[in-house]
């Protein structure tokens, strides 16, 4: 406001009349030319400060900014070795699905001809109650072929075949990505570490001058 000017003076006046300096001449708050007219001897320290910090975080933005893309793209390299393992899990499963689907198919089909010799036996020694209560176990099973069994038993070798294949697919895609996250990892602490070193020379330059000027 305009009374600033009048405040900033008064203030001045009451410290300088408690012999406080208030000439500022190390010059830690900033330029002024009126000072400058009256103290040659003024010094920068303020900006020299300044400039030490501008050093210390000059080019922080685009470290990060790299930094930042890298991790990204590790972070897909993750997610694409999760996949993998996925693909592994997945023709573990399916055998799986396919032996049990064998197994099952394989013990109604056993059980089924089982009972039937029993009723081809018992329909010759003339036992009809017993040929009756055959019947109704045998009707209680699942309708399963020999055929059908066949059929099972080639999917679950078709199974192995397919969990063998995926298997070793995923392995080697797991192993390149892996060594790609790796590079990935080192490429950020490269990144960072030649940051580091070039902002450390600029910084312990600029340090040096701030510290010569105060």
């Amino acid at each position: 406001g305009p009374n600033v000017p009048t405040v900033r003076t008064l203030s001045t006046r009451v410290l300088s009349s408690a012999r406080i300096d208030v000439t500022d001449r190390g010059g830690w708050l900033g330029h002024n030319d009126s000072l400058n007219k009256s103290n040659q001897q003024r010094r920068n320290c303020g900006e020299a400060a300044r400039q030490y910090l501008k050093k210390r975080d000059n080019q922080a933005n685009i470290l990060i900014s790299r930094i930042v893309k890298l991790l990204k793209d590790y972070e897909r390299r993750l997610e694409g070795i999760e996949s993998f393992v996925y693909m592994h899990c997945v023709g573990i499963q399916l055998e799986k699905h396919c032996s049990r689907a064998r197994s099952k198919a394989l013990s109604a089909w056993e059980k089924r001809t089982d009972i039937s010799t029993a009723i081809n036996v018992a329909t010759k020694k003339k036992i009809p109650k017993l040929v009756q209560e055959l019947k109704v176990k045998l009707d209680g099973l699942p309708q399963v072929s020999h055929t059908a069994v066949l059929k099972r038993k080639e999917e679950h070798l078709a199974s192995k075949v397919l969990k063998s294949d995926l298997h070793k697919l995923a392995n080697r895609r797991f192993g390149r990505a892996q060594e790609v996250s790796t590079e990935r990892v080192i490429a950020v602490m490269s990144l960072w570490a030649k940051h580091e070193e070039s902002v450390a020379m600029e910084e312990v330059k600029a340090l040096g001058e701030a510290v010569q000027e105060v």
